[in-house]
């Protein structure tokens, strides 16, 4: 791990993270790209970061690996960080209770989707060890196809975490609304958190029992 430029990095957030509270809650975007996603990309160039209420009213950072590969530097990272009052530190970005899954891509038009009445079919491979999914959405919009499988991806990553997301998930399969679906029983896309998680679970049953 680069020590020095964690060391820099959380050196620097004790130092200013009431600024970046604020310009978290005022939506100071701009701020916020100048300065946190600077410093946390001098780390490693492919981490990101996240910030949300998850623990309301206090504030959260993920430090989002992005890549499998960065998954467990974002976990060093994390470990790292100072005990700052009113702030939560995550090596990822978690899973999100969501009231509708829609998305959107800024700045492309008709790049937008709602997955709530969305299916798919999850095939798992060498006991879970991994996952290919195929996406059966009711999209027939303008975007293009490689716009439709990028929210699909980030849908999917929401719903399930990012670790899992970047651990579990192989191939992912997305079919538009004008697609013939397979005749077979599929499960409701809402449902997908629910049903990795569950099936993590008794993998690591299995594993412990």
């Amino acid at each position: 791990m680069p020590r020095n430029r964690v060391v820099a990095f959380w050196n620097w957030f004790r130092d200013w993270h009431e600024d970046i509270a604020s310009a978290y809650a005022s939506g100071d975007s701009f701020w916020l790209d100048a300065n946190l996603t600077e410093r946390v990309k001098q780390i490693e160039r492919r981490l990101n970061w996240e910030m949300g209420p998850y623990h309301d009213p206090d504030n959260t950072l993920a430090i989002s690996p992005s890549v499998r590969e960065n998954i467990e530097l974002a976990q060093r990272i994390v470990a790292a960080a100072p005990s700052l009052a009113g702030w939560h530190f995550l090596s990822a970005k978690p899973p999100k209770e969501l009231n509708r899954l829609a998305m959107e891509l800024p700045g492309v038009q008709g790049a937008e989707v709602c997955g709530d009445e969305w299916v798919y079919r999850l095939t798992a491979y060498n006991k879970i060890a991994f996952f290919d999914i195929e996406v059966f959405t009711d999209y027939a919009g303008p975007a293009a196809d490689c716009h439709l499988e990028l929210l699909t991806r980030r849908l999917i990553e929401c719903t399930v975490g990012e670790v899992p997301y970047l651990e579990k998930f192989a191939a992912v399969k997305v079919f538009r609304g004008t697609e013939a679906r397979p005749p077979e029983k599929l499960t409701a896309f809402p449902a997908l958190g629910r049903h990795i998680a569950h099936l993590l679970q008794q993998d690591r049953s299995r594993t412990n029992g």
